[in-house]
């Protein structure tokens, strides 16, 4: 399956996790000592508190360097839609990578499982902007594009991107988890009175159990979750 690599001042990559350097986060990673984000700060980002303790992952809009890239990945052009019975299903990544400057940082991203929601005659980029609505989402037990449950999602994570022992919320159960996108709003890449870029810039807060993939009793939790994106059509 295809998979187009965007950038819009945002670069891309698949997401994975392991915990053991949790503790050692550096503290150009941590939120304010209360755990609180300025939103007009911020580009974008993601943030809360895992196991109690605050961190921030995104860009400054007066930062002088890149710390957190925003990245994601789709494969819209070549995927069939989600409401074919078999075939069907585009999952959206949508998450911050730190600077390849000093990569041994925390990575983060939310996954849209099957939300490539059209049918045979339909364009997927007309149907972009209205893919991502306000509201409650579900917890996907599985990531699969073909067989993963139509419009729920998920979330990976990684205190150290550089290792590939991954955390997710796919391992285990999301009881009393949440997941709410509160603002989806229109902000397309236009030239003229031409959209290059189909685009959302996605509000929300979270809360969530991360487990690790290779010992499920080894779990964080992730509280006090707000996130602040843009969500790219490839």
């Amino acid at each position: 399956m295809k998979k187009l690599l965007f950038t819009l001042a945002i670069g891309l990559a698949i997401l994975t996790s392991c915990e053991s350097d949790l503790v050692s986060a550096p503290p150009s990673d941590s939120a304010d000592v209360d755990g609180t984000v300025n939103d007009t700060e911020y580009l974008y980002y993601i943030s809360g508190k895992i196991n109690g303790e605050p961190f921030v992952y995104g860009q400054k809009v007066n930062a002088l360097e890149v710390d957190y890239s925003s990245v994601g990945t789709g494969n819209s052009i070549t995927t069939a839609c989600a409401y074919y019975p078999v075939i069907g299903g585009l999952n959206y990544t949508l998450g911050v990578y730190p600077s390849f400057d000093n990569e041994a940082r925390p990575q983060m991203s939310f996954q849209f499982i099957r939300f490539y929601l059209c049918s045979a005659n339909e364009q997927a980029s007309d149907l972009f902007n209205a893919a991502f609505p306000v509201g409650d989402y579900d917890f996907a037990t599985s990531s699969d594009s073909t067989t993963g449950s139509t419009g729920d999602m998920g979330m990976t994570y990684s205190p150290d991107s550089t290792n590939n022992v991954p955390y997710s919320t796919y391992a285990g159960s999301q009881n009393n988890s949440s997941f709410n996108i509160s603002s989806s709003t229109n902000t397309d890449v236009m030239i003229l009175d031409q959209i290059i870029t189909p685009r959302q810039l996605l509000e929300g807060t979270f809360s969530m159990k991360l487990y690790n993939e290779n010992d499920s009793s080894d779990i964080l939790e992730v509280t006090e979750g707000r996130f602040k994106m843009y969500m790219s059509f490839d």
